[in-house]
């Protein structure tokens, strides 16, 4: 069950500017927490604008914050995160989906990405690996 402390809405979606949002999805706060401070000091033009514990918030708030990146975890205990990455998918078709799983098999890998991942980072994993599978914010035109 989703309670209001597991699903947290960000503020720093405020004053983001161009800067790529990113929605962080794992059943643990923990995980979510490290995550968060990758994008806070790793340098990447990103922002976590949202958080979820479950894959039915995932899926609103990513929609909601207009999201261009959802960072994700497969195992989840109440959703199915191959079903959520599909959802994802056929829902918003330009977002750049990231899994990370602590599963090594390929049959898992190969199935996230045909369900719709852009990326299959196995954990642990390293900031540096996060941050190279997110893409690169277009760039701002200013002779306008």
């Amino acid at each position: 069950m989703t309670t209001q402390a597991d699903t947290m809405v960000s503020t720093d979606d405020v004053g983001s500017g161009d800067r790529i949002r990113v929605v962080l999805v794992d059943d643990r706060r923990d995980r979510r927490a490290v995550m968060r401070q990758v994008f806070e000091h790793s340098g990447v033009d990103a922002t976590v604008v949202a958080e979820a514990d479950s894959g039915a918030d995932a899926v609103a708030l990513v929609q909601q914050h207009d999201a261009q990146v959802a960072v994700v975890e497969l195992a989840m205990p109440v959703a199915d995160g191959m079903a959520m990455v599909a959802e994802l998918r056929r829902r918003l078709p330009d977002l750049t989906i990231v899994v990370m799983s602590f599963a090594t098999d390929a049959t898992i890998k190969a199935q996230a990405l045909a369900e719709g991942a852009d990326a299959y980072l196995v954990k642990p994993v390293s900031a540096r690996e996060v941050i190279a599978a997110i893409p690169s914010p277009p760039p701002v035109d200013n002779a306008g």
